[in-house]
């Protein structure tokens, strides 16, 4: 059978778009899952920059003095709060952030710093460093699947005490302030609040302030 030349021109559109529409499926299919794990990986990799950056800034101004600030620049929410007790406080600083993949282990507490727990001791229930070898500063992420592509991604940073058997003078970065929390493009601003000496059970503590409020 012969076609027109009318009929050869509409069979060649027709085909044409068959296979414009096949090609626009596949890389609709394969391009979407790509561009939304590349967002992901982005956006873990700048939370946790975020967190390294603000560890820094605290411990700056507890060792320097004065006052400074960052602005939270992921959509998620930061949130300073006791995770002690009443009478044994313990602040912490956390990030949560949801993503539709993760770069992480999950359901695990990942150390992203120097410090793991197997390389802290521990004393009465809270964990500590040696001075000159560990940082002050427990910086962790945990992520938890909560269904098919939806995963809650904590980042953590936790100060600890450093202890100095040599001088038997011992330090540690005191977070205060009362419970906030911000999402993006609030401001945290830390200020220090002085040294506080402690003496316990023959050793001296030194603990610099660090006033914590979200705006």
């Amino acid at each position: 059978m012969r076609f027109s030349k009318g009929q050869q021109e509409a069979l060649s559109a027709v085909l044409i778009s068959g296979i414009l529409i096949g090609v626009v499926g596949s890389v609709y299919f394969w391009g979407v899952p790509l561009i939304q794990k590349n967002k992901d990986i982005s956006l873990l990799e700048t939370s946790e920059a975020f967190m390294r950056q603000l560890d820094e800034k605290i411990r700056s101004v507890a060792n320097n003095g004065g006052r400074d600030q960052i602005i939270i620049p992921v959509p998620g929410i930061v949130s300073f709060e006791n995770v002690g007790t009443e009478l044994d406080p313990q602040m912490e600083i956390k990030l949560t952030i949801e993503t539709e993949g993760t770069i992480y282990a999950t359901d695990a507490e990942i150390p992203l710093g120097r410090n793991t727990l197997s390389t802290l001791e521990q004393s009465g229930g809270e964990f500590y460093g040696t001075w000159g070898i560990d940082d002050p500063v427990l910086f962790n992420v945990k992520s938890v699947k909560l269904r098919e592509n939806n995963y809650r991604n904590e980042y953590t940073l936790t100060y600890i005490q450093l202890k100095n058997d040599n001088s038997l003078r011992d330090f540690k970065i005191g977070l205060t302030g009362s419970g906030a929390a911000g999402g993006q493009d609030k401001t945290i601003i830390m200020e220090n609040r002085g040294d506080v000496t402690t003496p316990v059970l023959g050793r001296t503590l030194v603990t610099s302030n660090v006033e914590i409020s979200i705006i």
